[in-house]
């Protein structure tokens, strides 16, 4: 009974982290803060959420919210994403966390691309809104009853902050992230924006593979 209680209690903790983060955390009974240099942070959330809910029922809210947020962890697991947490109607993930990659900004412009274009085929029609920006962050794992593992620093607030600017049914990247992947999509610049903390940024949309290999 003690064996089958303690797998169990392994297999939510990995429902809950990732693999790494919880032999982390059975090895040593805490896990390290770690600075990644190379990350990309993706936010994405769902235009007209507010009146949606409105209109329908909290069980039926929740329903197109579990779909949605299931077909996310799917392309994030496709594009090597570590999924972070969902903040309301809102989705955080991010790249070279993990899984190193030679590139987590175009990682995550290939995810949030394909959200874009995922969210409308669903049963609630949704359309939702992707920024991403990239730069160091530090993770790590909070709370001791209930665990949660987050990202801190200016990447997150500057991601979190170009998805409260994007146009709905866009995906915009701040200028650091658009150097990243310039040479791989088609985007427009979107302007100069005030972003609070940062000042001045350029903002760019991307529409998508300037050729296959995209």
């Amino acid at each position: 009974q003690i064996k089958k209680e303690k797998e169990h209690s392994d297999e939510l903790l990995r429902v809950i982290l990732p693999e790494k983060i919880v032999e982390e955390l059975k090895t040593t009974n805490r896990v390290e803060p770690k600075r990644h240099e190379k990350t990309a942070v993706l936010f994405c959330d769902i235009a007209g959420f507010t009146a949606f809910c409105d209109l329908h029922s909290p069980e039926e809210v929740v329903g197109h919210l579990q779909e949605i947020y299931e077909a996310f962890e799917e392309l994030s697991l496709k594009y090597e994403l570590e999924k972070i947490k969902t903040i309301g109607d809102s989705y955080m993930a991010a790249g070279g966390l993990i899984i190193p990659l030679e590139n987590p900004v175009l990682n995550c412009v290939r995810c949030g691309l394909e959200m874009v274009e995922t969210a409308p085929r669903l049963s609630a029609g949704w359309t939702v809104r992707v920024a991403v920006h990239s730069g160091p962050v530090v993770a790590g794992v909070v709370g001791r009853r209930k665990y949660a593992y987050d990202l801190w620093g200016d990447t997150v607030n500057t991601s979190a902050r170009v998805e409260g600017i994007a146009e709905a049914g866009e995906l915009w990247v701040s200028a650091d992230a658009w150097k990243e992947v310039e040479n791989h999509f088609e985007g427009t610049s979107k302007g100069v924006f005030d972003i609070k903390g940062k000042g001045q940024l350029e903002m760019f949309s991307v529409h998508g593979p300037r050729n296959s290999n995209a």
